[in-house]
């Protein structure tokens, strides 16, 4: 069975990250799509892990690594070797999942239960900025949650 959500993230957010100077890496593994960007001494990467129980959902994980501290080629860094690992989150209260349904709230201002893939996936790329002035700045905008900062 389709995903429609699955499908509107490659058509719309796959070539917003490309315009973006990142790279999709090969898939190592079917719920995760890693991206990357070298920037001077630092490489850039961000993944897109979908749910991994099937459900239409996915959260957008991101850091970065300098050459040094990866220890590693650059086309392997994954989020996870990242020293500060962060999401990039729908709001400040969310779970950090994009997902179609709704919140109450949200369901209650517009009468409608789900948002549409497209929807969806118009508001993450409305919210990357905000990891791109972390990546610039090391800024915590209202869409960035911190999950791990090393030493």
């Amino acid at each position: 069975m389709a995903n429609p959500l699955r499908e509107a993230v490659k058509d719309y957010f796959y070539p917003f990250a490309e315009s973006k100077d990142f790279v999709r890496a090969k898939s190592k593994h079917p719920h995760f799509t890693t991206f990357r960007r070298v920037k001077g001494a630092t490489v850039h990467v961000f993944d897109v892990q979908w749910d991994k129980y099937g459900r239409p959902a996915f959260v957008i994980n991101f850091g970065e690594a300098s050459f040094e501290e990866s220890k590693t080629l650059v086309d392997n860094v994954e989020t996870e070797q990242c020293n500060v690992l962060c999401r990039l989150q729908p709001d400040k209260n969310s779970p950090g999942w994009w997902r179609l349904r709704k919140p109450w709230l949200e369901v209650l201002k517009t009468g409608r239960l789900r948002f549409e893939p497209k929807e969806v996936v118009l508001r993450a790329i409305a919210c990357f900025p905000d990891a791109e002035a972390w990546w610039a700045e090391k800024l915590t905008g209202q869409h960035v949650l911190v999950l791990r900062r090393a030493g």
